[in-house]
C-alpha cells in the first residue's frame, strides 16, 4: 500500500520523526508532487542512503522526482547540494577552505558579544519575551552576514526572501521562484563587491579560493553557494534555538541539570538536534542501481526519502529514544547529514546552539514558557523545522 506524505494525521506541533519512527524501515509513499519513492525510517538504512555511491542528488534531468512542485528545496544546477563527485569533490574541497577550525573558533568572542547585546535588550525589556524574535533569530542571522559580509542594511531584505525558500508549502510557487531569484540577485551583487573589495570574512575566502590545480568556484556556483549558506547557516539555528528552549522548558529538569552545569550544554545541543531538531526529513535522492535496504528492494531510478527524523527516534541507535535526555552519550545523531553531504556549517551551528543556550540559562533565572506548549506555532512540515515564536518569562 502506499502511503501519502506527509501523513494526513500529521500536525506541526509534533516531530514528523516521532510519527514515522513507527512505520516499517522502508515504506512506499507518495510525494505532495505527485511522484511514488521510498521512505527510509531506520538510522542505518539512513545512513547507509546518506553515504552509500548508488543513492544521487543529481536530480535535475527531466522527469527527475521532487518532493514539491516546482522543484526540490535546493537553488538549482550549480548548487552543491545537488551535485555526486567528482563536481561535488571540488567544490566541497574548495568551500571547506572558508570553514576551517580556526576560522570558526576565532568567531566564538565576537558571537558571544552578539549573544550578550541581545540579552542584555532582552532583560532591560523585561518578561514576557518572544524568544524568536528578540534573540533565537537576530543572533544567527547577524552571526552568518557578519561571516558572509552581508551589509547591515540589506538583512531585512535577506530575511523576507530567505523566510520564503525555507517554507514553500506556506507560499505560492510563483513566490517561491520569486525570492529564489531576489535570493540569487543579492547573492550575485555581494559576490561582485567580495572580488573587487575583499575582506576578511567567509564569502571573501571563498570567492579567491583555488586549490593546487588553480581550480576556482565559478560564478554561478558560488552565488547558489553563497545563498545556500545564508540560509543553512542561520534558518536552521534559529530553529535549535527555539526548539531547544521549548523543550527544555517542557522538560524542567533537564533546564535545572543545564543550569547546574556548563559541561553539560555540548550533549544538549546534540540531543536537541537529535529529539527535534530543524531537519525532521531530508534531501530526496535517487537509487544509481538495485539496493536492498532492510529486506526490501529499491530499483534502479526509484526516488528515496531519508527520514532524519525518524532516524534518530532508533531505538536500535538510542536506546529509549522517546526520552529526552541532554546527559545521553555516544549518540551520534543524523541532524546535520552524514557521509559527503555533511553539513559544512556543523560546528559552527554547534558553536552558537551551545552559546546562545548557556547564555539563555545564564542570564533568564526562571526561565519557562509564558503560554501553554500547546498553543505555540510551528512551521509546517517540509520546512526548516521549528516553532514561529516561542513566548517566555522569567525571574526578572
Amino acid at each position: 500500500m502506499t502511503a501519502v506524505y506527509p501523513a494526513e494525521k500529521d500536525h506541526p506541533a509534533v516531530p514528523m520523526g516521532e510519527i514515522y519512527a513507527g512505520y516499517p524501515p522502508v515504506s512506499r509513499i507518495v510525494f505532495p508532487s505527485g511522484h511514488e519513492g521510498w521512505l527510509v525510517t531506520r538510522y542505518d538504512d539512513v545512513r547507509t542512503v546518506f553515504s552509500d555511491p548508488r543513492f544521487s542528488r543529481d536530480l535535475l534531468y527531466p522527469g527527475a522526482p521532487c518532493l514539491i512542485e516546482p522543484g526540490d528545496f535546493s537553488t538549482g544546477e550549480h548548487s552543491i547540494l545537488n551535485m555526486d563527485p567528482p563536481d561535488h569533490t571540488r567544490l566541497r574541497r574548495l568551500s571547506a577552505q572558508a570553514f576551517t577550525v580556526r576560522r570558526i573558533a576565532a568567531f566564538r568572542p565576537r558571537i558571544q558579544e552578539i549573544a550578550d547585546e541581545l540579552l542584555e535588550a532582552v532583560v532591560a525589556h523585561g518578561p514576557p519575551a518572544d524568544l524568536v524574535e528578540e534573540f533565537a533569530f537576530p543572533l544567527p542571522t547577524a552571526v552568518m552576514c557578519e561571516l558572509l559580509g552581508v551589509p547591515f542594511a540589506g538583512r531585512e531584505r535577506f530575511r523576507r526572501w530567505s523566510r520564503v525558500i525555507v517554507t514553500p508549502m506556506q507560499h505560492a510557487p510563483a513566490d517561491v521562484e520569486q525570492a529564489r531569484r531576489d535570493g540569487a540577485e543579492d547573492m550575485a551583487a555581494l559576490v561582485a563587491e567580495k572580488r573587487a573589495r575583499p575582506a576578511d570574512d567567509f564569502l571573501s575566502a571563498l570567492v579567491h579560493a583555488r586549490d593546487e590545480d588553480g581550480d576556482r568556484l565559478t560564478e554561478p556556483e558560488l552565488i547558489d553557494l553563497a545563498t545556500q549558506l545564508l540560509l543553512a547557516g542561520h534558518e536552521t539555528t534559529v530553529s535549535l534555538i527555539g526548539c531547544g528552549v521549548v523543550l527544555l522548558c517542557r522538560h524542567p529538569e533537564q533546564l535545572a541539570a543545564l543550569r547546574a552545569d556548563p559541561a553539560l550544554t555540548p550533549g544538549a545541543v546534540e540531543e536537541i538536534m537529535r529529539f527535534d531538531g530543524p531537519v525532521d526529513s531530508s534531501l530526496l535522492r535517487v537509487a544509481l542501481a538495485d539496493v536492498t535496504l532492510s529486506g526490501v528492494l529499491v530499483r534502479r531510478g526509484e526516488a528515496v526519502l531519508a527520514h532524519v527524523g525518524a532516524a534518530n527516534r532508533d531505538e536500535n541507535a538510542f536506546p529509549s529514544a522517546a526520552e529526552f535526555d541532554i546527559r545521553r552519550k555516544d549518540a551520534p545523531q543524523l541532524g546535520f547529514g552524514h557521509g559527503i553531504h555533511f553539513c559544512l556549517g556543523a560546528a559552527l551551528a554547534r558553536l552558537e546552539g551551545e552559546i546562545a543556550l548557556r547564555a539563555l540559562v545564564d542570564r533568564l533565572p526562571g526561565l519557562d514558557l509564558a503560554v501553554p506548549p500547546e498553543t505555540i506555532t510551528w512551521r509546517p512540515p517540509l520546512s526548516v523545522r521549528g516553532p514561529e515564536e516561542v513566548p517566555v518569562t522569567w525571574s526578572a
